[in-house]
């Protein structure tokens, strides 16, 4: 391909953007169904209802707190972002935003975009710009891959066998050294963090940095959050089987991972078909019943609920300043 007609390609993916992201996620979306399909040839679905049935209200209970616990953590993103910024806001205002947020992109996909939208009607009236904005979603994005990578580099170096695909484990020694890989990385970070005063500089556009005990503050919230999520799948299986919370929350942080480089709405296939996948020892009809009931409770409920919170703001501010047309000359 000459690189004229390079260019002229580029310029046509720009302009059909949308379609071309709406398209590639139903794509992943239709390869998820089809590799959850085959994942799922041999399941009786008797087992599965079977499964389902065996969901005690007290595990759905623990479920559930747990989950709200999680989204309760959520604030804390949007206050750090903003202390960062030098900015400060009630913190019931950070809980909305932040926990509109994340409701929206964990079933939307699409975080910079859907997260942008819902904290910039959260935030209405709070006098914070769309680079504000901005600036929120990148923070509290940074914030949640840190503690991803936290708690992979740590259970990578500290659990034999935790990464697995189907029944075949990465060798310890090339798993170990991916997780001193990962944590060497957040060193870095740490200490860039330590030195830089002056905020970085993309393309014009200012950027804060996270002092280093607000960096510290940033792992710890993001994998207390993380933990408290995969916890609450957790509680949904079996109870002999809560011992193997490691290898789960191992699966957890790489399902997720790949969920959101596949820009899957909420992941949907993507995050299950990773999870089956990668916790081969662990009954099927169990983690399936418990991925159906965990994608109810931590995607589907809070999405519903954060939809009624911002509906209901939205007409209360409406019902606050009520839109009275412009009157006719001389009248």
């Amino acid at each position: 391909m000459t690189p004229r007609r390079r260019l002229r390609l580029l310029a046509r993916l720009r302009r059909h953007r949308l379609a071309v992201s709406l398209a590639g996620a139903a794509l992943v979306v239709l390869l998820a169904g089809l590799a959850l399909r085959h994942l799922l040839a041999e399941l009786s679905w008797a087992d599965v209802r079977a499964a389902l049935g065996a969901i005690s209200a007290g595990q759905l209970l623990l479920c559930l707190f747990l989950t709200a616990l999680s989204y309760l953590l959520l604030s804390g993103y949007d206050m750090l972002a903003l202390a960062a910024m030098g900015r400060r806001l009630p913190w019931w205002r950070c809980a909305l935003g932040a926990f509109s947020a994340y409701s929206f992109s964990h079933n939307l996909g699409f975080a910079p975009v859907t997260a942008g939208a819902a904290r910039w009607r959260a935030y209405a009236g709070t006098g914070l710009t769309p680079a504000d904005i901005a600036r929120i979603v990148v923070i509290a994005g940074v914030t949640y891959w840190l503690g991803i990578f936290l708690l992979l580099g740590l259970f990578l170096v500290a659990v034999p066998g935790a990464l697995r695909v189907h029944e075949a484990p990465l060798p310890f020694p090339a798993q170990a050294a991916l997780g001193l890989l990962v944590l060497a990385a957040i060193l870095l970070y740490l200490l860039a963090c330590a030195r830089r005063r002056r905020p970085l500089v993309l393309l014009g556009w200012h950027l804060p940095v996270p002092r280093l005990g607000q960096a510290l503050l940033q792992f710890a919230l993001a994998a207390a959050d993380i933990a408290l999520a995969s916890a609450a799948l957790l509680v949904l299986l079996p109870a002999e089987q809560w011992g193997h919370y490691p290898q789960l929350l191992v699966a957890y942080v790489v399902a997720v991972v790949v969920a959101l480089v596949s820009h899957a709405p909420g992941g949907l296939g993507v995050f299950e078909a990773v999870m089956l996948v990668t916790l081969p020892g662990m009954g099927r009809a169990e983690l399936v019943s418990a991925l159906l009931v965990y994608r109810l409770a931590y995607y589907w409920l809070p999405f519903g609920l954060a939809i009624l919170l911002l509906g209901g703001r939205e007409a209360l501010r409406f019902r606050a300043t009520p839109f009275t047309p412009d009157k006719a000359p001389g009248t």
